[in-house]
């Protein structure tokens, strides 16, 4: 089953940020090959102004070039974002540290994910991957206590106050403190899985280790490629073509320890084949990443209903008004399940009431408005909760 998406933007890199990404990844003359080639057509001497995706690559291309033996004078403003980069980490990791620290006290458990642990378990260096934000993730039925005393620490809700029925049928929201610095709260690790008990079996193999000498738990190499991938094929307002770093570093650093079975088996149970498929695909064909074949083959292999194309579709593009509302009704129907299409559909009105917050005589004006600030500024928001 070939991709039903065109490798020419959504979440793709174009072919001038592919030329990054090969000369901040590979090694020996391929590196060099693509800096060389990249190099002669992008005015890098004006870093300030590359897209927000290719200068988040600055620091991991400032490594490998240097460690490759390269010169160039423009190396010494890459070591420049590199240091900026690592600052900034050190203060964002003294911030989760202390916010675990605080979950931990309070009898919370959590994981963190993304970038801050990939920079623990991947990058091992705290200049290579910058982060805007971090994210953390509590069990199900945490999530409210951890609201709660995230409220007493000064963390404030963004854009309203989630309560526990938009927890009940969302996977996170974001929070803002004092000093500007973001963070999301996860209560649910993927957004299309939002049933109570689907991230039990992520909790099951997570690993706990040491997160500035708090005790945090983070995914499984397995599980943290899935999450890459799945994650990563997503359309977004800023370039996430960093997606590919993440999981080359991520297959680098694994060697023998991803276990494909169950990465086949974990896509297959949450119906993320198509992303997975895709993303895979992509990482072996064009970074020659140690993927099994027969893995590829049996992604290939299992069908993908309509519904999920549909989803698919809806994601890895920019949102509009219609296809915004077809990303919740898709998530309402993975809530419902086998549930039939009557019930679905009469049970549409309260999957938005509690998602939107507001009684139910006031939805289609509610929706009305919806669809017209998605038509205003489409790019203003999340593609969807």
């Amino acid at each position: 089953m070939n991709s039903i998406i065109k490798r020419q933007g959504c979440f793709w890199p174009m072919p001038d940020q592919e030329l990054l990404l090969k000369a901040a990844l590979l090694r020996n003359g391929t590196a060099a090959d693509a800096w060389n080639e990249w190099r002669s057509h992008i005015d890098i001497d004006d870093i300030d102004n590359l897209d927000p995706g290719s200068y988040r690559l600055l620091p991991l291309l400032y490594r490998n070039l240097n460690s490759l033996g390269i010169k160039d004078p423009i190396l010494m403003k890459l070591k420049g974002v590199y240091r900026l980069t690592w600052y900034k980490n050190q203060m964002l990791f003294h911030t989760i540290a202390g916010l675990l620290r605080s979950f931990n006290d309070a009898g919370i458990e959590s994981m963190v994910l993304k970038g801050a642990a990939l920079t623990l378990l991947c990058y091992g260096d705290y200049g290579l991957r910058p982060m805007n934000d971090f994210d953390v993730l509590v069990r199900n039925e945490q999530a409210v206590p951890a609201i709660r005393l995230l409220r007493k620490l000064g963390w404030i809700p963004m854009d309203f106050e989630p309560d526990e029925r938009y927890i009940s049928v969302s996977y996170s929201h974001g929070f803002e403190d004092e000093a500007g610095r973001q963070f999301d709260l996860h209560w649910h690790l993927f957004s299309q899985c939002r049933d109570a008990h689907a991230d039990d079996d992520f909790w099951e193999k997570a690993v706990l280790t040491g997160f500035h000498d708090v005790p945090a738990h983070v995914l499984c190499l397995t599980d943290q490629l899935l999450h890459i991938c799945v994650h990563g094929a997503h359309w977004n307002i800023t370039p996430p073509f960093r997606w590919v770093a993440d999981a080359i570093m991520l297959l680098n650093n694994a060697r023998n320890a991803i276990d494909w079975r169950r990465l086949i088996a974990q896509a297959e149970k949450r119906r993320l084949i198509l992303p997975l498929q895709d993303t895979l695909n992509y990482l072996r064909e064009t970074f020659d990443a140690p993927i099994p074949p027969e893995v590829l083959k049996r992604l290939q292999d299992i069908h993908v209903p309509g519904i999920e194309r549909m989803e698919y579709r809806i994601a890895v593009n920019p949102p509009t008004p219609w296809t915004a509302m077809l990303y919740l009704w898709c998530q309402h129907c993975r809530l419902t399940g086998n549930a039939g299409l009557p019930y679905k559909i009469a049970g549409f009105p309260a999957f938005l009431h509690k998602i939107w917050g507001v009684p139910l005589w006031k939805l289609p004006f509610h929706g009305l408005m919806k669809t017209f600030s998605w038509n205003k500024n489409p790019m203003s928001r999340k593609h969807s909760q």
